[in-house]
């Protein structure tokens, strides 16, 4: 089978039309038309419903393209992996990381491959775990660390589990909420809060602890996925930063931030993992993240004891 009609079944099928999906390919339509319908003879069976406006596959036509998909992603991988291997570091390595995780690994990761393999590009982007979802399934990316009560839920990947991380609420130190005797929906929303995309689960949890005023649609005041830039803001003004604890630990260290108590929560935890697509093989520049995430991460979810906690 000539994997080339296989790519010119999925243009059609991520263009929509014919029309765009032959520019994307660089050739004429009816040159793509007989493509298709070359395929379709070779395969005994109709791809495509014919008289719709978008492009819609058939039955038979959505079996052949996840298949095709799986195929265009073991060549493209087998290419990265030749590549390796001819120039022993060579090739290109692609990275999505979700907030909390690019805080804490993002720049030792960068660090360890330009000290340990400077040939390999990496490239990484950032944001929302849904988000990155959508680009490793596009094979934008090749991996993904990022909270895993998402990536658990998908059943296209491959999933490794790393651990839990501890969240709560840290402010700048001297900040006035810390001499609050009691702590309460409302003295919470007297300043700012911040805080990245949060799961689904832990918004229940901060509706069970306070209530529907606690709900992130109503509490974030301030949303960013760069949690570099939060920090900074909390530092330097009387906003409350809500997350994963980790990410403040030297500031608290420092006695620069503190934990602002709440009451006691085990469930108060973001779990994460790394994640790849299930068809995916490990190649040598996925190995180094693999393992670089694997040690990395008892470090940075190791949270002193004595945190702050409200009875």
């Amino acid at each position: 089978m000539d994997t080339q009609k296989l790519l010119h079944l999925l243009a059609v099928v991520e263009h929509g039309t014919f029309s765009e999906a032959a520019r994307a390919v660089h050739l004429t339509q009816p040159a793509l038309s007989r493509s298709i319908r070359a395929l379709e003879d070779e395969l005994k069976a109709q791809l495509f419903d014919r008289g719709a406006r978008r492009a819609r596959l058939t039955v038979f036509g959505e079996l052949v393209a996840e298949r095709a998909r799986r195929i265009r992603l073991e060549e493209r991988q087998l290419r990265r992996d030749l590549d390796l291997l001819r120039g022993g570091e060579e090739g290109s390595l692609a990275i999505g990381m979700a907030p909390a995780p690019a805080a804490l690994l993002l720049t030792p990761f960068l660090a360890h491959m330009a000290q340990a393999h400077p040939r390999i590009r990496v490239r990484t982007e950032t944001g929302a775990t849904s988000a990155l979802l959508e680009q490793l399934r596009s094979e934008a990316i090749d991996a993904i660390v990022g909270d895993a009560y998402v990536l658990r839920a998908a059943d296209d990947i491959e999933l490794e589990t790393l651990g839990e991380l501890s969240a709560g609420l840290v402010c700048r130190a001297g900040h006035p909420i810390l001499r609050k005797r009691r702590l309460d929906i409302e003295a919470i929303r007297a300043y700012p809060v911040a805080s990245t995309t949060l799961s689904a689960i832990i918004g229940r949890q901060l509706i069970e602890l306070w209530g529907p005023e606690a709900a992130p649609d109503r509490l974030i005041t301030l949303h960013c996925d760069n949690l570099d830039v939060l920090r900074s803001v909390a530092l330097t003004t009387d906003t409350l930063l809500f997350g994963v604890l980790s990410i403040t630990r030297q500031e608290r260290a420092e006695g620069r931030m503190a934990e602002v108590p709440m009451p006691p929560d085990a469930r108060r935890r973001g779990r994460y993992g790394i994640a790849r697509m299930a068809a995916r093989s490990l190649s040598p520049a996925l190995e180094s993240l693999y393992a670089f995430t694997r040690a990395q991460w008892k470090t940075v979810s190791a949270e002193p004891a004595g945190s702050a906690t409200r009875r």
